[in-house]
């Protein structure tokens, strides 16, 4: 098939540029509203979705639980208990609470709220409470540990400081956080195992079907109700978000994989959610799929066995300037992830068939060996202000290849600042 680009005109990108903005606009027109209506009334009593749990101490030595809080309206704020609570994600609580000296753009960015009282309710009435699922994956294994990755990589829970330890010392953070591999693994399973059986009723009654196009109408609705279970976790949206726009493109005969694509998505899933700006992972599930197209712009043209191999190297190198601008924390082991993405492509897919058929727990004790291997911290500090220039390198790396390069050398001289 030929493929033609999104836009041909500068007068397309002007128009689609101004259709955005305008739909930006009304959004943030809606929120605005509904901040205004919120503030209204200092005090609130809502029900309220757990969202996170988790227990801190302060200098004094003393014990809290901090919870992240979903009410009714979309908002999400965090909140204190002084008194232990044992009130599971994902529960119903009834929570009254103050609001003070609120900005607009705290509101956007979730903030913190004085909590008078929060105690968990029942909800015997709800059509699917997805802690049956929960439940149904932790039953299945007998260390925490394991439970905990297992939940979070299939329903995308919050995960404890030493889970977040061991998978941040793999370097693996982004694979069990659901995104892009997430859609392209389910996408594929779902097409390996419906497309036999649908092929037989093919056959037989509606040959003139496209196979394709009714599948991928099966597989998106999959993935909405999926996305809807976990609670629209922005890297999974913006990566079903691209898969719609990508199909849809692909039918016309327009060019996929394009920073246009790319732009137009990120965009219009801004402008229908502006508080997604504020979304860290969501900025690095962005800046993960830019590298991957920048490669595949520049490079499509190798052996595509050489490509599989240097694709996921290159992405990997890429990020280390913004992913350690935020989070400085560096391990040796950390420059395995090239190899633990192509091993987790096959250790998915495995996963989620083994706890389907009861079994989950069988490949624990591989698990916890490869979390619990020790390695060394390091400190890798970058600049906040040097992404400003290594980003402006990588978006002019579109048009000039040779900048490709530059900021590919200049990401892995971020490795000498290890301390």
């Amino acid at each position: 098939m030929i493929t033609v680009p999104l836009f041909t005109r500068k007068k397309e990108i002007f128009i689609a540029f101004l259709v955005v903005l305008f739909l930006g606009c009304i959004s943030l027109f809606i929120e605005y509203q509904n901040y205004q209506n919120f503030i209204q009334e200092p005090l609130h009593v809502n029900r309220a979705l757990v969202l996170n749990h988790y227990q801190k101490t302060n200098e004094k030595g003393r014990t809290y639980d901090v919870f992240k809080l979903k009410i009714e309206n979309g908002v999400s704020f965090y909140t204190v208990s002084w008194k232990p609570k044992t009130i599971p994600l994902k529960s119903t609580v009834k929570v009254k609470f103050k609001v003070e000296n609120l900005t607009f753009l705290n509101y956007m960015q979730g903030f913190y709220a004085t909590s008078l009282s929060l105690y968990e309710v029942d909800e015997d009435d709800k059509f699917f409470d997805v802690r049956k699922l929960y439940r149904w994956i932790e039953k299945q294994h007998k260390d925490s540990i394991a439970s905990e990755f297992y939940t979070t990589l299939l329903f995308a829970t919050p995960i404890s400081k030493e889970l977040r330890d061991d998978v941040q010392k793999w370097g693996i953070t982004h694979l069990i956080a659901i995104s892009g591999y997430n859609v392209g693994v389910i996408s594929f399973l779902l097409f390996f195992f419906l497309k036999p059986i649908y092929q037989f009723f093919q056959d037989r009654y509606f040959p003139y079907r496209n196979a394709t196009a009714d599948l991928s109408v099966v597989v998106f609705v999959f993935l909405f109700a999926y996305m809807v279970i976990i609670d629209f976790v922005p890297s999974f949206l913006r990566a079903l978000a691209m898969s719609v726009l990508g199909f849809f493109f692909f039918s016309r005969g327009m060019k996929i994989i394009s920073f246009e694509t790319l732009a137009i998505t990120v965009l219009g899933i801004l402008s229908f959610s502006p508080p997604l700006f504020f979304s860290l992972s969501f900025w690095f599930s962005v800046a993960g799929v830019f590298y991957l197209f920048l490669f595949l712009h520049h490079f499509s043209h190798l052996n595509k066995w050489l490509m599989f191999i240097l694709l996921d190297i290159f992405v990997f190198i890429s990020m280390i300037p913004i992913v350690h601008a935020i989070f400085p924390i560096f391990t040796l082991l950390q420059l395995t992830s090239p190899l633990s993405s192509v091993i987790f492509i096959f250790f998915y897919p495995l996963g989620v068939f083994l706890h389907i058929i009861g079994f989950g727990g069988i490949l624990d004790s591989f698990l916890l060996g490869f979390l619990h291997v020790k390695a060394q911290n390091y400190t890798l500090v970058v600049e906040q202000w040097m992404l400003i220039p290594y980003v402006g390198l990588s978006l002019f790396a579109i048009r000039f290849r040779i900048l490709v390069f530059v900021c590919f050398l200049l990401a892995c001289s971020c490795l000498f600042l290890i301390e």
